[in-house]
């Protein structure tokens, strides 16, 4: 029987379990909360997961936007929009239009007041597109809530179509010192399918923490799901069996995938 997993309202909708023979065994690398969630969601369709977060998250509070008012605000993860929940900014942005990277960012932002949410299809370089569709340099500055590494210069991209852009740092993610011991044994005994990498950092994190536990021939044999395809990339030099590649760059499309490959296991 073919699985597919139902998504409603940009989430994964009560998606059936699978037969026990198509049960996959998952390393789940996501930081916290989105690491617990994330199994929870593989739970609910019948896989095992094991997490082992590969970013620690600290958050700063953000109490100046800079001189002159703002037209509207950009946030480029869901992590930006966890730091403005804890900031006392909060209360005077909410009536202004909001660019959201993607799906999860966008529906976080309507969750935390925000009403003229606009979502871009999942990474910052096509958000520049929707920003440049919807908005006028004419009409005032752009306030970008980032962290402090970005993988992609919005700013710059946005200053040659003529935008004025203030970028607040608000939170900031080191990257973990080791895996977890659980994901650590999995990995020596050949006991998971696959590892979830949700960014071109997580990627590089996992394959310096996988050759610094001597372990990087046992984890070749892993299936590495990428949410992106500069995520997969990032895995070089690193050559595992099997590499796949969501088809969008967001957190449901990358379950998807993983019922997709249990349903092909079991075939």
């Amino acid at each position: 029987m073919k699985y597919t997993a139902r998504i409603a309202s940009g989430r994964l909708n009560e998606a059936p379990r699978l037969p026990g023979n198509l049960i996959m065994r998952v390393l789940v690398t996501r930081p916290e909360p989105d690491a617990s969630s994330t199994k929870a969601a593989l739970e609910a369709a019948g896989h095992s997961a094991v997490l082992s977060p590969l970013m620690i998250i600290s958050f700063m509070p953000v109490n100046d936007l800079g001189p002159g008012g703002v037209q509207a605000i950009v946030v480029t993860s869901r992590n930006a929009v966890r730091a403005l929940a804890q900031s006392p900014v909060l209360q005077s942005l909410v009536e202004l239009p909001v660019f959201a990277v993607g799906k999860g960012t966008a529906r976080d932002a309507h969750e935390l007041g925000f009403h003229g949410v606009m979502e871009g299809p999942g990474n910052a370089a096509g958000l520049v597109d929707v920003i440049t569709a919807n908005a006028s340099p004419a009409g005032g500055r752009l306030v970008h809530f980032a962290g402090y590494k970005l993988a992609f210069d919005l700013e710059g991209a946005l200053r040659t179509h003529g935008f004025e852009i203030f970028t607040v740092r608000c939170y900031e993610a080191q990257a973990a010192e080791k895996l977890s011991d659980e994901a650590l044994a999995d990995i020596a005994k050949g006991h998971l399918d696959a590892v979830l990498l949700m960014s071109p950092e997580a990627s590089r994190t996992y394959v310096r923490l996988i050759e610094a536990a001597g372990i990087a021939k046992e984890a070749e044999k892993i299936a590495c799901v990428c949410i992106s395809q500069a995520t997969a990339d990032a895995l070089a030099p690193f050559k595992p069996a099997q590499v796949k590649v969501s088809s969008r760059p967001n957190s449901e499309e990358v379950l998807a995938l993983i019922n997709r490959m249990a349903e092909q296991f079991g075939l």
